[in-house]
């Protein structure tokens, strides 16, 4: 991969809490733990990751096996995410990762933009190769991503409809 990409980075920082890129050594664990990572979305299914400097560090690992050259499943990408916001709500940094930090974590880092920043899958798309280069350039146009957008625009428009059923409160209750 490093021949492909004259300008290959182990890894990128997306913003303040987010960062993706390639399956970490010892030696990158070390150097994004100094970053100020504490939390990692693994999705290799072929490498569990560092785990020993993992555990030395206190860094928490949501592990999503998926096989290289396939996309996550729509419930792992919704775990992914969601594991994203608790830990940025928690004030943490996350490190997303798959083997080469170009498909499987790029479609959870385009999912959770959707979803934190409010972007179209498009907007996601040009928003991560303008932070990663290398990323994959047909992410945004994968089945899951799209599924994944209409669960959330589904989301976003049952918790803006007002009301949920119940019954308005009355100011003065009958006596």
């Amino acid at each position: 991969m490093i021949r492909l990409f004259r300008r290959w980075r182990w890894w990128d920082r997306i913003d303040e809490h987010v960062l993706i890129g390639a399956l970490p050594s010892e030696k990158v664990a070390t150097e994004i733990i100094a970053a100020g990572v504490t939390a990692v979305v693994n999705t290799c299914q072929e490498y569990a990751g560092p785990l020993a400097t993992y555990a030395k560090s206190g860094v928490e690992q949501l592990h999503l096996p998926t096989i290289d050259f396939v996309p996550p499943s729509l419930e792992d990408v919704k775990r992914g995410v969601e594991f994203i916001d608790q830990q940025i709500a928690a004030g943490k940094q996350v490190y997303i990762h798959c083997k080469a930090g170009r498909a499987r974590s790029a479609t959870i880092v385009i999912c959770w933009l959707i979803k934190a920043k409010e972007m179209t899958p498009t907007e996601a798309q040009l928003f991560l190769i303008s932070k990663r280069p290398q990323t994959l350039k047909s992410v945004h146009r994968r089945p899951v991503v799209e599924q994944f957008y209409q669960w959330w625009l589904k989301e976003k428009s049952q918790r803006a409809a007002p009301g949920d059923g119940a019954p308005p409160e009355q100011a003065n209750p009958p006596e």
